[in-house]
């Protein structure tokens, strides 16, 4: 795994799998993952789009690429 300045961030509310699992997918069509700056604890955070998401500190934003993500938090994270 690569370092990065991103983790992984889950939108509040949301009720799909966990990223942090093996196998894990997003629950529905419309749920993405978004990209919060680090440093950050396991937590409610402000992702790069402005998105209130339960951030998991252990998870590099280019760690799980087959995951549905926000298109903007994409672009900011480049």
């Amino acid at each position: 795994m690569t370092a990065s300045l991103f983790v992984i961030g889950i939108r509040v509310g949301w009720m799909g799998r966990d990223v942090r699992a093996d196998d894990a997918r997003p629950g529905r069509a419309e749920d993405v993952v978004h990209a919060v700056a680090k440093p950050v604890v396991d937590g409610l955070e402000a992702s790069l789009c402005g998105q209130l998401v339960r951030a998991t500190a252990a998870q590099d934003w280019p760690s799980h690429p087959e995951i549905a993500r926000c298109e903007e938090c994409a672009r900011l994270a480049g």
